[in-house]
């Protein structure tokens, strides 16, 4: 397990690859065969809180279908306008419980088009259940209509492995004091912990001092 960590933290664009998939085999599986052409269905909805990774799994299919010149498109429903042109072969669709009334009805348009034009793939993403959102529930309904995945985000004391892991492959150990600040006051995303990471081994080296928690903080 200690050399997947290794092979995988390394920082870039979020992929199938790159994604840790601990109590997520099932999901990454069947992720990895719709990139590959071998899909058990069109529509997929995935949830789970904050930092669960639902993000790096939809903006990697949408760069997995972008290598292989399919047009597709990654919103994220917090800060992106819902709208869509014809001619998009995969549609992915982040933070839905973020939609407004008007963005709503919008979704809901494009799945029924989707869904009666026999073509195209949406996968859409959301913290809760279908049924739990906050939303039309027409659309919920129709969200829970597809695959629906939760996506298990990594136990605090995985994410100190890879953490630590990491800055063992960049040359220095990462004291636990750091991990634990860290997990307690940052973003708990791992692709977020691991920039922090980086960023501290960076300023280590550039002041020339140890890796320790009053470093950090002059970082943060």
């Amino acid at each position: 397990m200690r050399q997947l960590l290794l092979d995988i933290t390394e920082i870039g664009s979020p992929s199938l690859d790159n994604f840790i998939p601990e109590k997520n085999e099932e999901l990454l599986y069947t992720l990895k065969n719709l990139v590959a052409g071998s899909r058990q269905d069109r529509f997929y909805y995935l949830w789970g809180e904050t930092g669960s990774g639902k993000s790096h799994l939809l903006q990697a299919v949408a760069d997995a279908f972008s290598e292989q010149q399919c047009n597709s498109r990654y919103i994220d429903c917090s800060q992106d306008e819902l709208n869509f042109n014809s001619g998009i072969s995969c549609i992915l669709a982040d933070n839905i419980e973020q939609l407004d009334g008007v963005a709503q009805i919008r979704l809901f348009n494009l799945y029924n088009h989707l869904r009666d034009s026999g073509e195209g793939i949406f996968l859409a993403s959301g913290t809760r259940p279908p049924a739990q959102l906050n939303l039309r529930q027409d659309l919920t309904t129709r969200l829970g209509w597809g695959l629906v995945y939760q996506v298990h985000e990594l136990t605090d004391e995985k994410k100190i492995e890879v953490m630590q892991d990491y800055a063992i492959r960049c040359g220095f150990e990462l004291p636990m004091e750091i991990c634990h600040y860290l997990l307690k006051h940052e973003q708990r995303d791992l692709s977020s912990l691991i920039r922090y990471v980086q960023a501290l081994d960076h300023l280590s080296l550039t002041r020339q001092r140890p890796v320790t928690l009053p470093l950090l903080r002059e970082l943060l």
